[in-house]
């Protein structure tokens, strides 16, 4: 067939030009997402387990997905020495619009043509890397015949946050899930100024948020000292440095932009998330419906959390409750935003507005940026982002260490910022303050809810401590959950 033979030479020109596009990634470091998936390919490569060989890499637009593949790319053709007819690269979104094929049938005229076999044939070890998975709705039936198929193919698909709701049973237990979120402060540095810190810090920052107790906050206050020297490294005083972070350099694509440039970016990544992930969830999407869409997000930017609800936003923009409530959907299908509900029964739930972040606080910064009405370093803002910062890691952890945990915010007035519950149902107010806060709120809260320990997240302290039954962690501290 015609379609064959182009798909086929646009495979073959795939694999003689990817050296070039590994060039470009020689300049990054390798984050911690990488070595865990280079951990699987490892053992599939030594025969030692070869059951997590389909891994699936769901995350936002710009976090990094690309980056990864091509870091693995590279890894076999240049450190394990893998004959590059072996690997294979694909953007789908690009397969798709010139051939059509879904992932299923370029596989076995992969195989067939360049290999001479078929799938229940293959003796030797493949690698198949498919970016932009979520263009073919195909992707997750082809990727489970596949696996079923032979134990000689190792494959990663990445894609939008939408991945997950393609998931079904069947494959969520062949598929190894490896979700990929923006930029935390030790990403940031390690990227940018070369700075590695050790990940233990970051699992008991979580440890000692979710349990409080005293042995991971020992641990916590000795592995923050390694920090705070490795820090002294850096170009501006740390502090300022997470400021810079905490504005503009949540993706990778921004790191070595200056400040405006990097709103730019930033926001053309939400750009890019509306006009083309969106319509791979929702294909029915009209131009009106994308105003629409960008209307809320800068609603929501621009709007105090907990303030917002689907009749305001319906009155704000004259559209309908049920177009503003499928909207909000659609954008936490993209993980673009998420929402904290209110704490309580079912009625608290339904009455009180729901309290929505963005998944990196540059992404609140960057709409309010290009909507003109933002001073970056007013107190008001630094404090909007720090709390936008704190939910965005809670809702990481929420979803990476503790499946469990629930996060919320408590619906009284003049209460904390969130409530963690932990698996025992044992409630933890969390406070986030920027400047003077004081810690009566906390008190409140952990005697409302019968609390064991309170956590006052600010950037007044300078070490990690706990007085009482309140832990105080310095938000540049937090930075590295």
């Amino acid at each position: 067939m015609v379609f064959d033979e182009a798909l086929i030479n646009h495979i073959k020109d795939q694999q003689k030009n990817t050296n070039d596009l590994l060039a470009d990634i020689k300049e990054y470091n390798c984050l911690g997402e990488y070595y865990k998936i280079k951990k699987h390919l490892d053992d599939f490569l030594s025969g030692k387990n070869i059951e997590n060989r389909f891994i699936v890499m769901p995350g936002l637009r710009g976090v990094g997905k690309t980056t990864i593949l091509y870091q693995l790319y590279d890894y076999l053709l240049n450190e394990k020495n893998i004959d590059q007819e072996n690997i294979l690269y694909l953007t789908m979104d690009r397969i798709k619009k010139l051939y059509g094929y879904d992932l299923l049938e370029i596989v076995d005229i992969f195989l067939s043509s360049i290999h001479n076999t078929n799938k229940l044939k293959l003796k030797k070890k493949i690698f198949i890397f498919v970016d932009e998975s979520h263009f073919d709705n195909q992707w997750a039936i082809s990727s489970k015949i596949i696996y079923d198929r032979t134990k000689n193919i190792f494959l990663i698909c990445t894609g939008s946050s939408s991945l997950d709701l393609e998931i079904n049973a069947d494959v969520a237990r062949r598929a190894y899930k490896k979700s990929i979120f923006p930029n935390n402060f030790k990403d940031y540095i390690l990227l940018k100024n070369n700075i590695k810190i050790d990940y233990k810090f970051s699992n008991i920052l979580s440890n000692i948020i979710y349990f409080g107790e005293e042995e991971y906050i020992n641990q916590g206050i000795e592995l923050e000292e390694n920090v705070h020297d490795q820090l002294f490294s850096l170009d501006n005083y740390p502090k300022k440095e997470f400021m810079n972070f905490l504005k503009g350099y949540g993706f990778p694509i921004s790191l070595n932009s200056k400040e405006e440039e990097a709103y730019k970016k930033t926001f053309n990544i939400i750009n890019q998330i509306i006009q083309n992930d969106i319509l791979a969830i929702k294909p029915i999407i009209t131009r009106n419906n994308q105003v629409s869409i960008m209307q809320i997000i800068s609603y929501i930017a621009l709007s105090r959390p907990g303030t917002i609800s689907n009749h305001k936003i319906a009155n704000y923009l004259s559209i309908s409750s049920k177009t503003a409530n499928e909207i909000l959907n659609i954008l936490e299908k993209t993980q673009l935003i998420f929402n904290v509900k209110p704490f309580g029964g079912a009625g608290k739930i339904v009455k009180k507005a729901w309290k929505y972040y963005f998944l990196s606080s540059c992404l609140k910064s960057a709409t309010i940026f290009n909507i003109g009405r933002y001073n970056m370093d007013n107190k008001k803002c630094l404090s909007a982002l720090s709390e936008n910062y704190v939910a965005a890691s809670l809702f990481k952890m929420q979803q990476t260490r503790f499946k469990l945990m629930g996060l919320f915010y408590p619906p009284e007035k003049k209460g904390t910022d969130f409530l963690l519950r932990t698996k025992l149902d044992d409630m933890v107010p969390i406070e986030v303050g920027i400047g003077k806060k004081t810690k009566s709120q906390l008190t409140r809260a952990i005697n409302k809810y019968d609390s064991k320990y309170g956590v006052l997240i600010s950037n007044r302290y300078n070490n990690i401590q706990k007085h009482g039954n309140i832990v105080y962690i310095p938000l540049i501290s937090f930075g590295f959950l």
